[in-house]
Formats: C-alpha cells, structure tokens, sequence
C-alpha cells in the first residue's frame, strides 16, 4: 500500500500523468494507463479499482501532493472537516454548481475512480501555490428573485466563471465549529482555488444562497470592494415558488437549524405558510440591513429585461461584444433552472397560488420591509444609467 500510496500522490499531483488518464476512453484503457504508470501491470483490473478505493478514502497532507490549479474543490464535509476534489471539464454552464460538479463527476472518466479529499487544516498549502483573486461581482437574493437568470446570462460571456450557489463555499459558512475568522481564510482560500482552474476567465461572480445573507458582514469584510448585486422579488411570488417547489431553507432543513434563529422552531410555527414568511422576514430584514448604499444594486425580478442585465453587467465591469449580447438575448428566451424549456412569465399564476386571505396575511407581514427595497430599486438603477 506504501508504494501504492506514492503513486497515487503523484498521479494526482502531476498535470501530465493526469493528462495521460484523461486521454483514456474507456475503463479498461484507463485502468491500464495507470497500471504503467504506476509500474504494477501484473494487478488485474478488479485489484486496481479495489486499491484505488481504499485510497480514495484517505485524507491527504498537503505536503505530499499539490492539487492547485488542476483540480476543484467542491465539497466540504463538517464531521471530518475535508475537502473533496474533481477534475473540471468546461466552465459551468448549468444554472446551479452542484449541477456542473455532477457533470464533471459523471463525464470525466478519471472522476469516476480517482477521488482525492484533503484535510481543510491544510488548505493553506495548496492555496499558496494560486494567485489570490478578487471576485468581478457578488449576486445575493431572496430564492426566486431571477438571480439565476442573470448568473445564466453571464456564463454564456467568454470572460466570465460563475459559481452558482457554490457548495463548499456555503457548507463553510454552515459550520459552526468554525471560528469567523477560520470561514473568511478558508472562504478566500477556495474562492482562488475554484477560479485558478479557469484561468481564462478572469471575471469570477459568486452567487451566493439566499441564507448566505445572513453571513454579509463576514464575507463583506473580505471583500470591502466587490460591487454587489441585490435581487428582491413580490414575497407573495417568491413564497408561492417554494409553495410548488420549496428550497432547502424553506422546508425545515435541521443543518440550519444552528445557523440562524430564523430556521428554529419549524414544529411550533403553526402553519408551513406561516414559518415561510417568518424565514423571507429574515431574509428581507437582513438584506434591508446589509445594503451599503455604494458598492450595492437592488434590483426587483419585475424590472429584469435584456437591458436591466446588461446594465447590471456595466454595474460589474463586465465588458461584452455584439456577440455577448445575442447570446444573454438567446438565453433570456429560456426557463433560467431548465435552460431546455422556453419561459412563459407566471407572475400572475403565481400570485393566484394564494387564496385572498392567504395573501392579506402575506402582505401584512412583509410588504413594508420589501416596500423599503422596492425604494432602493428604484435608486439603483436610475444611479447606473445616470452614471453611464
């Protein structure tokens, strides 16, 4: 296994060995690539894949690899605080990360049976051998605001990399056994280890999960300078999404139960509806709380068209061409979560979700605070043109 366990280490850790495995087609030849390389051609196929397993289960120093630039860190597990890794193949394109991830996972053969984890006490290594970035732009957002739409419009630029609600940058900011300042050195960590696989693309926008929000000053305070991008939408519209399709911070997930008090108490909420508004309160409350006035854009799902995304593009110094801009045209004719079907506005459909008294209750509880945003929106677009 000591023998076994240097290859490995090397294999992973050298671009051209890699490069040798992915030009495998199919199982058997990549298995037999690694068999030469490795100097072990009398193992049969069923050996291979048996030791390949076991070492796939250990957690790596650092110092005994060098995964930087190559692979990408996608996963954080906080029982055993590792981190995993897989080869990219493309910039995601899918409207979420954990979709591209299963992409990677499932097209690139090498994925498929080489899986290396780290442990994150030795994430500084390897973040050392990457070039510290700075983001082009952050998106924040209530769930359901377009924000989607607009992180699908920007991956189809030649410049842009979008991490779509990224993973292993949120399951950090979930861990609680971590001090703050331990989740801002790792947020930065693999912030420019997610973007040093694509060095092509140097206009890196997160977009972070709608509960990110409530760690603003935290990621805000390594980021003083980001512009940022704030997406509200009717509450009415937003709760009636989750009404037909609930995300994970609107069904009582228990991992954020400790993240915030919001999250608590699903059992004692009385009605589902009624813990949904306690949850968009939150989130409102804290958006409203967080808007620095400089560095920040409140936009309303209301007002996306083709010329709010471009403006909002020119808010992120996000240059485009002739070409960019038929290509955010083609993508806005499409459903932003299922690129494949055309999308049909459902405002009103939505809306009637609720019966009368459902939406009084909804309105009585949220719309000053969203009326407070809808002020701000109104600002700071008007501010960008103005300014254009």
């Amino acid at each position: 296994m000591s023998d076994l366990f240097s290859a490995y280490c090397e294999l992973i850790s050298s671009p051209a060995q890699l490069e040798r495995c992915q030009e495998a087609v199919s199982v058997s030849e990549l298995l037999s690539v690694i068999k030469k390389l490795w100097q072990q051609t009398t193992l049969s196929d069923d050996q291979l894949l048996a030791e390949l397993a076991q070492l796939n289960q250990l957690v790596l120093d650092s110092d005994k690899i060098q995964l930087a630039g190559n692979w990408l860190p996608y996963r954080y597990h906080a029982k055993n605080r590792c981190i995993h890794w897989c080869l990219p193949a493309g910039h995601a394109t899918e409207p979420f990360q954990d979709e591209t991830i299963s992409r990677y996972r499932q097209t690139v053969l090498v994925n498929q049976f080489i899986t290396p984890k780290t442990a994150l006490s030795s994430l500084d290594v390897q973040a050392q051998a990457v070039q510290p970035i700075t983001p082009a732009g952050f998106i924040f957002h209530l769930s359901r605001c377009g924000s989607t739409l607009i992180s699908g419009c920007l991956s189809e630029l030649d410049t842009t990399c979008v991490f779509s609600e990224s993973p292993v940058l949120t399951e950090i900011l979930l861990d609680q056994t971590l001090k703050e300042a331990a989740q801002q050195q790792h947020l930065q960590q693999l912030i420019n280890l997610q973007a040093s696989v694509f060095p092509t693309r140097p206009d890196v926008v997160i977009k972070w999960n709608a509960w990110d929000i409530f760690r603003w000053d935290l990621i805000r305070a390594n980021y003083p300078q980001v512009p940022v991008v704030f997406l509200v939408r009717h509450p009415v519209e937003i709760l009636a999404s989750h009404h037909r399709s609930a995300g994970r911070h609107m069904i009582g997930d228990p991992s954020l139960a400790d993240y915030h008090p919001v999250f608590a108490g699903w059992d004692d909420a009385g009605t589902l509806l009624a813990k949904r508004v306690q949850v968009l309160h939150g989130l409102l409350w804290a958006m409203h709380d967080c808007y620095p006035g400089q560095g920040g854009l409140v936009v309303d799902y209301c007002q996306l068209n083709v010329d709010t995304i471009t403006t909002l593009f020119q808010f992120l110094e996000i240059a485009f061409d002739e070409l960019g801009f038929f290509k955010i045209q083609a993508r806005m004719q499409f459903h932003s979560k299922s690129p494949g079907q055309v999308f049909l506005p459902d405002a009103e459909k939505k809306q009637s979700l609720f019966t009368r008294q459902e939406q009084e209750k909804i309105q009585a509880h949220l719309s000053s605070t969203y009326n407070r945003l809808l002020v701000l929106t109104n600002n700071s677009i008007g501010t960008v043109i103005n300014a254009q």
